[in-house]
């Protein structure tokens, strides 16, 4: 049977002009938009497909405003739409293969939940790379110094490893010479130590295992309604609000909690530059060509760039993708806009 697919796209400074672009590769399928007026109040959707999810957070990079407004628009879809699956996107996403395609995986596809994550007690690099994210508050004096003993591990290395749709640093310190060694060991044992909760003080442990992702991820309704319960939990509330870019462990965590049969991530990223996936551009089209995956980002904020244009009509087979233009917003979408701007 044909899943009813509900996506989401968390919406803030990126133009209207791309996320409608989206939105319209997506149909028939609903597209909720979650966009923070507050930051782009002139923003007017043209996609027959898409609704403003109403009231929405204030949201920003490393804002748990963020986290609350995909929780918010989780919920609204539960509340609201009749659904099989739903998928996190970007405004910068676009899909790389066409949508039956997707449908039919997802249709044939065994896992409950798509998502891509590392262990962080498990993975070395991971634990030394945001480790001091994880078990200490971004204001504390204890996270200045587990960031400071980061840095001693890995030193001047600038080697990346790109894995799970995020971006690790690697090469410590500990076989270099005597005196960086020697940091890095220090580094290490101290990180460990913070990483049990009677010392670092947090509710990460083996009930509360730390993982650490993309946030990009999909998964079936009862994963949905299973992860907007345990979010209202008193060790989540407690333990991720005041982490730094806690969207990239919250998820990943409880997915991984949830028990729920896994898959890799629907997304592709081609590389990182400096911990940012890069823009994609033409250089980047065999890669998108030969992925298995079905939702690629970043793309450049602009309806009419040629990779954009190529990807819709090369590989989502849309035709006449390079018109840009729609027809007319829908009841709905007006409405939900309306609500969106004046909640109540």
């Amino acid at each position: 049977m044909k899943p009813n697919i509900v996506f989401i796209v968390m919406s803030a400074v990126h133009s209207a002009e791309i996320v409608s672009q989206l939105a319209r590769s997506l149909a028939p399928h609903t597209v909720l938009v979650h966009h923070d007026f507050s930051q782009t109040p002139d923003f007017t959707l043209d996609a027959p497909n898409a609704r403003f999810v109403p009231d929405p957070k204030r949201t920003g990079w490393d804002v748990w405003g963020f986290t609350e407004g995909l929780i918010h628009a989780m919920q609204y879809a539960v509340d609201n739409l009749q659904f099989d699956y739903l998928q996190l996107l970007s405004p910068t996403c676009l899909p790389i293969k066409p949508i039956a395609e997707f449908e039919r995986y997802i249709a044939s596809n065994q896992a409950d939940a798509h998502f891509s994550c590392v262990d962080l007690m498990a993975n070395r690099e991971a634990l030394m790379t945001v480790g001091y994210r994880a078990f200490s508050p971004r204001n504390a004096l204890r996270h200045r110094i587990l960031r400071r003993f980061s840095l001693w591990y890995f030193e001047d290395n600038r080697k990346r490893l790109d894995v799970a749709g995020i971006q690790l640093r690697t090469g410590a310190a500990l076989n270099r010479r005597k005196q960086l060694a020697w940091r890095a060991r220090l580094a290490l044992m101290v990180t460990l130590a913070a990483a049990r909760p009677s010392i670092g003080r947090h509710h990460f442990g083996r009930t509360l295992r730390p993982y650490y992702g993309s946030t990009w991820f999909g998964a079936r309704r009862k994963v949905i309604e299973w992860l907007l319960r345990r979010f209202h939990d008193p060790d989540v509330q407690e333990q991720f609000p005041d982490m730094v870019i806690a969207d990239e462990f919250l998820f990943a965590t409880l997915l991984t909690e949830s028990g729920s049969r896994k898959a890799e991530s629907n997304h592709f990223i081609a590389t990182f530059t400096e911990a940012n996936p890069i823009w994609l551009g033409e250089s980047e089209m065999q890669l998108l060509r030969t992925t298995p995956r079905f939702f690629a980002r970043k793309f450049p904020d602009d309806a009419t760039a040629p990779i954009r244009q190529r990807v819709l009509s090369e590989l989502v087979r849309i035709p006449d993708a390079s018109d840009t233009t729609a027809t007319m917003l829908d009841a709905d979408t007006r409405t939900d806009r309306a609500h969106a701007i004046n909640p109540g």
